[in-house]
């Protein structure tokens, strides 16, 4: 190894004890195999860095392999600024205070830093932080369908997180899962608003495969309005349709159950009250799955208009 590599890993290492413990490494990997075999880290170091093994590399189990991936990124075919990018996520391992003194000491940009803190955030389930460091302005996100399925999979507050990263970030969604998890998110939080965005960026031929997804997205949110929600969408005749026969083609209960309210919706009393009687058990139970048409199915059984 040449002695100007040796001095340069020397002066970034400095006098700080290096972290990567069994526990620390341990923790990396468990995060590592919760994201499918890849941190965001190792995605991108490929892409920006050209550091293609990086998921082989980190975290290093010794100081000879922290210094062997030191060499693999500073002789990278990249610039200067994309194998700082890389050293400052390593310096983060170190320490919060350690990661500073390396910004100022290179003049690091700010948004890159915006960036390198998101990712970092991200790859340790720091939903929050993630969120602020990604969202701010001039950050330029990458594997979008990575971070909105790793958003709605570990994250409480994922579907909020998913719809402030594309309305602030506005990521290319340029994939059908990509939009559907888009729409996923959409859906637990305003179905409404789910059904614009089918109506305005998903292709006619493909228009009822989404609308399907959005049914089914809006039942497993277990909320209660969501009976009442889905009545009172106001679709065009095709998208009814669309929904009907997906619908009626299912055997299952939540199908059966949205066809109850689309019924009640469209004033037909009669073809409900009917509709209800081989639900009526299911519906009594009051489990976490049925609770949201526990309330309908009481009102039912007294006067049903009184759901429209």
């Amino acid at each position: 190894m040449d002695d100007e590599y040796l001095d340069a890993f020397e002066a970034l290492i400095g006098d700080d004890e290096i972290p990567y413990s069994r526990d620390l490494n341990n923790r990396i990997t468990m995060q590592r195999n919760k994201l499918d075999g890849y941190l965001f880290f190792d995605l991108w170091s490929s892409d920006v860095a050209g550091v293609a093994d990086m998921s082989s590399l980190y975290p290093p189990q010794s100081l000879d392999m922290l210094r062997d991936l030191y060499i693999q990124v500073i002789t990278a075919e990249s610039d200067v600024l994309k194998q700082r990018c890389i050293l400052y996520y390593l310096k983060k391992d170190f320490s919060e205070e350690a990661a500073d003194e390396f910004c100022e000491s290179t003049a690091f940009p700010a948004t890159q830093k915006k960036l390198v803190d998101g990712i970092y955030a991200l790859d340790r389930f720091d939903f929050e932080t993630a969120m602020r460091n990604l969202t701010a302005p001039g950050v330029r996100l990458q594997f979008t369908e990575k971070m909105l399925l790793t958003l709605l999979q570990y994250s409480d507050n994922g579907p909020r997180y998913v719809r402030m990263l594309v309305f602030t970030s506005r990521p290319k969604l340029d994939s059908k899962n990509c939009k559907k998890l888009y729409l996923e998110a959409l859906s637990r939080i305003s179905v409404s608003s789910a059904l614009e965005f089918v109506r305005t960026t998903t292709p006619i031929e493909d228009r009822a495969e989404y609308l399907q997804s959005m049914i089914g997205f809006c039942l497993s949110t277990g909320k209660p309005s969501s009976a009442y929600d889905i009545a009172n969408l106001p679709l065009l005749d095709y998208e009814e349709a669309m929904i009907l026969d997906y619908l009626m083609s299912k055997p299952d209960a939540s199908a059966k159950n949205i066809l109850l309210v689309r019924e009640l919706h469209r004033g037909q009393a009669g073809a409900a009250r009917e509709a209800t009687g081989p639900m009526k058990n299911q519906i009594s139970f009051g489990t976490k799955r049925t609770t949201q048409w526990a309330e309908m199915a009481r009102k039912l059984k007294t006067n049903p208009a009184q759901i429209l």
